[in-house]
């Protein structure tokens, strides 16, 4: 985790970096062409290079620089440093134009990332969808590659899901997938992940958890649900398939096809089980 934390922090200061040469390179060209070219335009190249790639509040602070060195650009010009009130209005129509688009800038990036983050989740649960799944799966194999250390996949199908829908309707039938999502997400650690696969499946990525901790954890999250089931009297049970993999498996759907193998056993088998296997080879 500490290499992962300096290599982000790397990453960020070459943004940095690499910002303030577009930036000394606007001011540059500004400085050379003088009046006969009004720059300001082209100052927004490196603003919105910094609100994209780094924060809201660092492409504000570049924003503000940038119009500060026009305007001392501006200033330092002696055949158009105000000679009437005309320079002062163009200035700061100018100006105003300015901090609104950089004001657009911010406001699309965060419209981007909010429809990105929608598009991530599945809106009945709130877990995580399939496409969300398979993206983190892939970066938990990837770090097995290079740090050897094991996770574990469960896939967890709710038996007898359709008797809900048809006793209580598809109301209940939601609330039920709502409560379950719940309560998985409330009993498990932050950075595990638990993902809707779809209807009543459901998948979890447990990082850094080896066979004998994650057995732990799902027959504890089992016993949980179950005692919710019957509290709710809803009439359902949990087959889980689980798979801890101490070697990364070719992909991430070879390794959705091992776990949901394994799932559907346990279903064959009589159902309301937890059904694990280890992969060290």
């Amino acid at each position: 985790m500490f290499a992962v934390y300096k290599i982000r922090n790397l990453h960020r200061a070459l943004l940095v970096v690499l910002g303030s040469l577009i930036v000394g390179g606007a001011a540059y060209i500004d400085h050379v062409t003088g009046q006969n070219l009004s720059f300001l335009c082209f100052y927004l190249i490196p603003v919105a290079f910094f609100i994209w790639f780094t924060t809201r509040r660092i492409g504000i602070f570049v924003s503000i620089l940038c119009a500060a060195i026009w305007f001392i650009e501006n200033a330092a010009d002696k055949t158009h440093l105000f000679h009437s009130d005309i320079s002062y209005l163009n200035m700061s129509i100018e100006l105003v134009f300015f901090f609104f688009v950089t004001s657009l800038l911010c406001s699309l990036k965060e419209a981007l990332g909010i429809n990105e983050e929608l598009s991530r989740v599945d809106v009945l649960t709130g877990a995580v969808n399939r496409r969300a799944f398979y993206d983190l799966a892939g970066r938990e194999i990837a770090r097995l590659e290079r740090y050897k250390h094991p996770f574990t996949v469960a896939y967890m199908d709710i038996d007898n899901f359709k008797v809900v829908n048809y006793r209580f309707g598809h109301r209940a039938g939601d609330q039920l997938l709502r409560s379950i999502a719940d309560t998985v997400r409330k009993n498990l650690r932050k950075l595990d992940i638990i993902s809707r696969f779809g209807g009543d499946e459901f998948t979890m990525l447990l990082p850094e958890t080896g066979a004998e901790a994650a057995q732990a954890v799902l027959s504890r999250m089992r016993n949980i649900l179950l005692n919710m089931m019957e509290t709710n009297k809803w009439p359902v049970t949990f087959t889980f398939g689980t798979v801890t993999f101490l070697k990364p498996p070719s992909s991430v759907e070879e390794m959705v096809k091992k776990v949901g193998s394994l799932m559907y056993s346990g279903k064959d088998s009589g159902m309301n089980t937890i059904e694990q296997e280890i992969v060290d080879a």
